[in-house]
Formats: C-alpha cells, sequence, structure tokens
C-alpha cells in the first residue's frame, strides 16, 4: 500500500491534533500495515518523543524527517518543481494531517478536518472571537483549499462533517467520519500537583482560550466553595487565544488559592488526575469532537460538558450536558453529583462503559478502509 501521511503534528504537538496522528498511526501499525506506510515528519522543532514512545521502535515504517522548516521546505520543493508526494517516494496517497497542508503533485490527497471553528471568526467583526481575525481568515483559506484539493475529507463526527460541506464547500459524498478513541492513556504515575492527602477536587482539562469557557467554570467553582464543599480545582491547559480574560478572573477570585493551574502534563500524570477528580467541569462553546471529557469517562470520572455542537453527538447520555451559558444548570449539576453518591456512581458506570466505544484502534480500521477505497480507484484508473 504505497502511501504517506504527514507524521509532523506527531512529533511536536501535545494536544488534540498530535494525539490523534500519533493514536491512529499506533492503530494502524497494530494492524500490520506498517511496511507500505511513510511517515513524513520534516521539521526543525524537536520532537517531544521518542520512537520508543511512538511506537514506532520494533516496526518497519519509514519515516522521513528532514530537520528543515516547513516553509523553506515548500520552497525547496516549488524550486524543483517537486510535491511531498515525490520527496517520499512517489507515492500513490498522501494523508494530510493539518489544516496548512504541503504542496502535493500526483498522489491523491485525503485530509483530516478536525473542526471549523476558526470559519466563525473569518471576514467579521461580530464573531464570537475564538480566533484572532487574520489567523481566522488564513486557516479558512487553507482549509478550503484543502478541501478543493481532497478526493475524501476525514472528520471526526457527524456535526463536523457537516459543517466542512456548509464552510468548506465539501460534497456530502466527499466526506468520511472516523470518530477518535479514548484509550491511549497510560497506566497512572504520580500527578504534577501534589495536594494534602485525601483532597477532594474538581478537574478542567482544556487550553485556557475564550472558547473553552474557564470564566463561567471559575464562577461554578465559587459557587461551590460558598456552599461549603471542601474542594479544590486543578485546571490542566496551556494559554491560548483569550486567555487574559481568564487570568484576570482567576486573579480576582476569593478562592484562587484552591485553584491548581498546571500548563501542561505527561499523560499518566492526566490518568492520574482526571481518575482522582470527583467531576470534570467542561463547559466548552465549540467543539469538533470533544476528547477530554471521553477521557475522563475512562478513567472513571463523571462529567459535566455543554449540550452544543459535538459534545451531544458524542458524550450522548453518559455526560450530564447543559447549555455552556447555564451557570446556575452547572452548579446543580455539581452539586448533585458531589452530594448524591449514589447518583455519582451511576454516572460513573454510565460514562465508563460509554467511553469503550471509542477506541484508537477503530478509528484506524475507518481510516484504512478510506486508504483502501482510494487506492483500488487508483489502481482501477491506472488500468483502464
Amino acid at each position: 500500500m504505497p502511501l504517506a501521511i504527514d507524521y509532523r503534528p506527531a512529533l511536536v504537538n501535545r494536544e488534540g491534533i498530535g494525539r490523534y496522528v500519533r493514536e491512529m498511526v499506533r492503530g494502524l501499525l497494530f494492524d500490520g500495515i506498517a511496511p507500505d506506510i511513510t511517515l513524513f515528519a520534516g521539521t526543525l522543532k524537536p520532537s517531544y518523543y521518542s520512537k520508543y514512545q511512538l511506537g514506532l521502535i520494533h516496526s518497519q515504517v519509514h519515516m522521513l524527517r528532514p530537520r528543515i522548516p516547513t516553509r523553506w521546505f515548500k520552497k525547496w520543493l516549488e524550486l524543483r518543481k517537486m510535491g511531498v508526494d515525490d520527496y517520499v517516494g512517489g507515492v500513490c496517497l498522501y494523508h494530510q494531517t493539518q489544516w496548512s497542508p504541503l504542496p502535493v503533485r500526483r498522489a491523491t490527497e485525503v485530509a483530516t478536518i478536525f473542526d471549523c471553528i476558526y470559519a466563525l471568526d473569518a471576514g467579521r467583526n461580530d464573531g464570537p472571537g475564538y480566533l484572532p481575525r487574520d489567523a481566522a481568515e488564513r486557516m479558512l483559506a487553507s482549509a478550503r483549499e484543502l478541501a478543493r484539493r481532497s478526493q475524501v475529507l476525514l472528520v471526526p463526527s457527524q456535526y463536523v462533517a457537516k459543517q466542512v460541506v456548509e464552510h468548506l464547500g465539501a460534497k456530502p459524498e466527499q466526506v468520511r467520519v472516523t470518530p477518535l478513541g479514548c484509550d491511549h492513556l497510560p497506566p497512572p504515575s504520580s500527578p504534577a500537583v501534589h495536594l494534602p492527602h485525601g483532597t477532594r477536587f474538581l478537574i478542567t482539562a482544556a487550553r485556557i482560550d475564550r472558547r473553552k469557557n474557564h470564566v463561567l467554570a471559575l464562577r461554578v467553582f465559587e459557587r461551590l466553595v460558598a456552599k461549603g464543599f471542601p474542594h479544590h480545582w486543578v485546571v490542566v491547559g496551556p494559554l491560548g487565544y483569550g486567555y487574559q480574560d481568564f487570568v484576570e478572573a482567576l486573579r480576582q477570585s476569593p478562592v484562587r488559592h484552591r485553584v491548581h493551574w498546571l500548563r501542561m502534563v505527561e499523560d499518566g500524570e492526566l490518568s492520574s488526575l482526571l481518575a482522582a477528580a470527583d467531576l470534570m467541569l467542561w463547559p466548552s462553546h465549540n467543539e469538533g469532537f470533544g476528547l477530554p471529557p471521553l477521557e475522563a469517562m475512562a478513567n472513571g470520572t463523571p462529567v459535566v460538558t455543554s449540550r452544543c455542537t459535538s459534545l451531544e453527538e458524542v458524550c450522548g447520555d453518559a455526560a450530564i450536558l447543559l447549555d455552556p451559558s447555564d451557570e446556575d444548570g452547572f452548579f446543580e449539576a455539581c452539586c448533585r453529583l458531589l452530594e448524591d453518591h449514589d447518583y455519582a456512581r451511576h454516572r460513573v458506570e454510565v460514562g465508563f462503559e460509554h467511553a469503550t466505544q471509542f477506541t484508537w484502534r477503530h478509528t484506524a480500521k475507518a481510516t484504512l478502509a478510506v486508504y483502501r477505497e482510494l487506492l483500488a480507484e487508483h489502481e482501477a484508473q491506472a488500468g483502464s
């Protein structure tokens, strides 16, 4: 199967895109098609992960990693009138995994589109402010070009499937839904935050940006403390666009001494934190999939999240779903989970069972089916 995958996010992205590429490829290797895959991993940035951590140490997969900035590599290809498909050995199929694609000359392209959130702020001053307008416009233009070039678009949810048709001009028959997995977290290890023994806490694991709605979550936590709950709040996530709103609200908060903000933790640490938390509070405004709530469920933690965009589709009735602006609703849901132990135990059981349906092997199998479909078409055209 002569195909190549843009593997750069797997090395340098520690959030959702990187997770997807790492685990999807790991799933493909598990199914034994590694000898026919080339991974393009050209980047000047150092890798966060070793080959062992990536699951490549004993595989026969070929990884090309020229140490060169992407913009220089694109210029180099342009000067030589080549595409990345030529560079990796003349493959028939190239899988683009980022919204900013590499040039391809002859290979059939398949692309993964994780969301269309940038479309909400592109070309308008009255958008939700999830991204700077100029960045949103660049991302939208690039994603539209990628949709135009690609024969198939892989998306993580039915919600995004509709979005790429509406915002990117994709045809419905061009889109395939390949949900993500949540079975990637390793066994728990010592967490990065050392709370006193027996400390109870809530957790929110998400980049600190306006879209993730941390300010509402903080207000909910303040009300829980005011009601007498002894809990702390662990926030895991790096800075994102619009983080200043949360930072300022936290600076002025009377409960700031109970908030523990970790910019980044290792997977084993996150697993420990999720498993130890009494609940996950996740009132996001907009998601293309929503992996952290599933990760929490897989670790036996009940989830209170938003009924919007992809989250209802992904979480189903396994999470408590509310409007992301419903502060009272989030507060009351948290109170019930913290006070009613039988109810919380039921939510844990339902969530754990739901999370078992989302595995990276399923993601890999669905992706492999698309590869085979496109390569069969390529062979048929070549033989005609």
